[in-house]
């Protein structure tokens, strides 16, 4: 008898058990809170937006206060100069979108004429007939009036909620102000949990500020070096590189992807490849060199990471969240940085192992 009850497993441990649930319940918790985030997209993503905005106008605004500005004036300065910059945006891809509307039938048939010539040199050096494509699969690949009309109303639909976003992002700014006392009222007795909520605030500050800082410029370079090769709409692909290089790596590649192509299409071997050169260095220059070297490797996240962030935020919120999805898990990251106990977990979602 006693060698069976010494052969039994021993029982789990009252808080192992305990410690299973939580983790059971948190993912259950998480699933619901994204359903939900998913149902309220419409309300959300403009608050999205503006909350995004308004954390990176928050040192500019700090700055201003601190030079001795009157917090309103301070806050109507910052709501006049997004406002503004969202107005000449909307201009600026109401241009380029309806330039590439017009010219998208050019670029269709030499894209079909580039085609026949391939398909044409293929079978002069001796390749079956039976293993040349046919061209029916191509005009998916090769609609370029319907991604411009595709563009088109992505760009409506985002000027639809413009006034949404510059409304909140006004009031978020106005609660900017307040913020600090709030912080030391919310910890009275606990001096390190008021700690860690400025230290996390400042880390979020200045992820997304310099983030923001090298989109603009990589946006900035990418529009300047197309228009002097002479690629046709570099606005617009200013524009999409900024946007795009929020997201790591894949960003990059989907921003160059269609300039490259149009460069090929409209003027020829070299000026792609020019255009092609471009989009490499400004990668290298400002994502290889430039941030890392003002964030620092520590705001580095897995590629495993990236990619389900994408995909998750992708979906939650459509493509909206594929472009805030890196923003928000490093906001994510940084938060579980801040306490002791969840460290662990912002450790695995590094790009490298840390010992702090």
């Amino acid at each position: 008898m006693n060698t069976e009850n010494e052969a039994l497993p021993p029982l789990a441990a009252p808080d192992q058990t305990l410690s299973t649930w939580h983790w059971l319940l948190g993912g259950a918790a998480l699933v619901v809170l994204l359903a939900g985030l998913k149902a309220a997209a419409g309300v959300v993503t403009p608050l999205l937006l503006a909350a995004f905005l308004a954390i990176i106008c928050a040192p500019p605004l700090t700055w201003m206060r601190r030079r001795g500005v009157p917090g309103s004036v301070a806050v109507l300065a910052l709501f006049v100069a997004v406002g503004l910059a969202f107005f000449l945006l909307f201009l600026a891809l109401q241009g380029a979108v309806e330039s590439m509307a017009h010219q998208a039938p050019h670029y269709q048939a030499r894209l079909f004429g580039l085609f026949d010539e391939t398909m044409a040199w293929l079978a002069g050096r001796g390749v079956p007939a039976e293993l040349l494509p046919d061209r029916p699969p191509l005009p998916a690949l090769a609609d370029l009036t319907g991604l411009a009309r595709a563009v088109a109303g992505g760009v409506g639909q985002f000027t639809a909620t413009t006034f949404l976003v510059l409304l909140a992002f006004m009031f978020l700014l106005l609660e900017e102000t307040h913020l600090p006392g709030k912080l030391r009222a919310a910890f009275p007795r606990s001096r390190r949990g008021g700690v860690r909520a400025r230290r996390f605030l400042r880390s979020v500050y200045r992820y997304l500020f310099i983030k923001s800082a090298t989109s603009l410029a990589t946006g900035l370079l990418v529009g300047v070096g197309l228009a002097l090769i002479g690629v046709d709409f570099p606005v617009l692909w200013g524009i999409l590189a900024g946007l795009l290089n929020f997201i790591p790596t894949v960003g990059s590649i989907l921003a160059a992807i269609p300039a490259v192509l149009i460069a090929f299409l409209g003027l020829g071997v070299m000026e792609g490849l020019l255009a092609l050169a471009l989009y490499v260095a400004v990668n290298v220059v400002i994502g290889s060199v430039l941030e890392p070297r003002f964030m620092g490797h520590t705001l580095g996240l897995s590629p495993l990471v990236v990619l389900v962030s994408l995909m998750a935020w992708g979906w939650v919120l459509g493509p909206v969240g594929m472009l805030l999805s890196i923003p928000l898990t490093m906001i994510a990251k940084l938060a579980l940085e801040a306490q002791p106990g969840t460290r662990w977990l912002a450790i695995m979602m590094s790009d490298r192992a840390r010992g702090h």
